[in-house]
């Protein structure tokens, strides 16, 4: 008698219905590695020491505190703490020939070079298109998913 699921069936099977994301929430605002490079510091040098962003740092959800969508790709867990950062991570990694580090870096202005940029600091085995087209739709459901918990 045949089984129900083979090995490679049953493999598939478990990775369509396990998530490759969590939320977890936290009592204070902990940022992320892309937090610097999209919520400008308005009102101080320092970003740190700032307290008006643009776009403005979340705010937390009642009762749970601040949300942090970790996703794991590939078996490397990716950190946002923003819609707007992971809004602004897909619209980097969703294109085929993407920027280089130095023309991000130039567009904050914010006195960091090239090699803090959050880009530079994903491991390679994440950049080739052929590996991004297979996670996008991934962090496509986790951004949905997590912009559910701020209605």
């Amino acid at each position: 008698m045949k089984p129900i699921f083979d090995n490679k069936a049953a493999e598939q099977h478990k990775r369509t219905i396990m998530k490759k994301w969590r939320i977890e929430y936290t009592n204070e605002y902990r940022g992320s590695p892309l937090s610097f490079w999209v919520h400008i510091n308005i009102d101080s040098y320092y970003w740190a020491d700032a307290t008006i962003y643009e776009p403005s740092l979340p705010n937390p959800i009642a009762g749970k505190g601040y949300a942090n969508l970790l996703i794991n790709v590939l078996g490397v867990e990716l950190n946002f703490s923003s819609i707007e950062e992971i809004e602004h991570f897909l619209s980097v990694i969703k294109l085929k020939n993407m920027p280089t580090t130095l023309q991000l870096t130039n567009k904050r202005n914010g006195g960091c070079g090239p090699n803090s940029h959050w880009l530079s600091r994903i491991p390679a085995k994440l950049l080739p298109w052929a590996k991004r087209e297979k996670y996008i739709k991934t962090i496509e459901s986790a951004l949905f998913d997590f912009k559910l918990r701020y209605r």
